[in-house]
């Protein structure tokens, strides 16, 4: 069988979207990176509107430069918010330039960044005006902020079931784009498998898609060929095998489960694996190509 994630690598925890008092965040940005520090992240990205912070390390986290790119006030215009990351240098673009999203996504990408879309379904995105765009590495899954009781629309994964199913498989980040640091920090994170824990390391796995996103559920190894998917987890209540196919009577697991599989379908192209725990938590993979789909 094929493994969807190389695990040969070590796990390491992130956040790729928090505020800090720079822009519309509660603390300082010493004081957010001490806060992801003490709960034992090996990475973060402070990630402030239009406010680019650096590559580096702080009081032994790793930070990956970052910036929160927005267009758009959902009155006469979309709003779209796309989050750049790991950049080596700054990024071209001006608060009052940038006229499309794909013109913000070629500007993270010239300065060697990452560009991530944040919250899709906080933002009411509608679907088929990303399909056309290119170079985009993520899509925010699950948006802690934009949960409850900030927001209501914390999770994305409609959205990215929509896009798989029209071909595009864009890779499913979890963060907290935390502000309040009141319930909003430490919750949503990436795990990224990298050979050791540097900026470039860590950027090179984040774009190659090796990583999965989580509360707190595991990934121990998700595995594929022609027929059949296998996963193996940590010890969760539920696994759920999302794919196209509107039906199928062995998409949802349930029990004291630490693995489980699912049968490809003839209808499926992709599929994509969320854990729940029984505190609740979720844990997401990325959609990927199934059966006789392109890979």
């Amino acid at each position: 069988m094929h493994e969807i994630l190389d695990c040969t690598g070590t796990w390491y925890k992130g956040n790729l979207h928090t505020h800090t008092h720079l822009s519309d965040g509660k603390l300082a940005p010493s004081d957010a990176i001490a806060v992801y520090r003490d709960a034992g992240y090996d990475f973060i990205a402070l990630t402030d509107h239009w406010v680019q912070s650096a590559n580096g390390y702080e009081s032994g986290l790793l930070t990956l430069s970052g910036c929160e790119f927005d267009m758009g006030n959902m009155i006469d215009s979309p709003i779209f918010h796309i989050v750049g990351i790991g950049m080596d240098s700054p990024v071209a673009l001006e608060r009052a330039q940038p006229d499309s999203p794909q013109q913000i996504i070629d500007a993270i990408k010239a300065a060697g960044g990452l560009a991530i879309l944040a919250h899709p379904a906080w933002s009411v995105t509608v679907p088929a005006d990303c399909m056309a765009w290119e170079g985009l590495n993520g899509i925010e899954i699950y948006n802690t902020v934009s949960g409850m009781p900030w927001n209501s629309r914390a999770d994305s994964s409609v959205y990215v079931d929509i896009w798989a199913t029209q071909g595009k498989l864009f890779p499913c980040i979890a963060a907290d784009d935390c502000h309040y640091y009141a319930g909003d920090e430490t919750r949503s994170f990436i795990m990224v498998n990298a050979p050791r824990l540097e900026c470039g390391a860590i950027k090179k796995a984040i774009a190659n898609g090796n990583f999965y996103a989580s509360q707190g559920p595991r990934f121990e190894s998700i595995a594929c060929d022609e027929s059949r998917i296998e996963i193996v987890c940590s010890e969760v209540e539920t696994i759920i095998f999302y794919s196209n196919t509107v039906w199928c009577g062995d998409r949802v697991a349930m029990g004291q489960l630490t693995g489980a599989s699912y049968e490809i379908k003839p209808t499926d192209t992709y599929v994509r694996v969320e854990l729940i725990d029984h505190q609740g938590d979720h844990a997401w993979s990325s959609p990927f190509a199934v059966g006789g789909a392109p890979k």
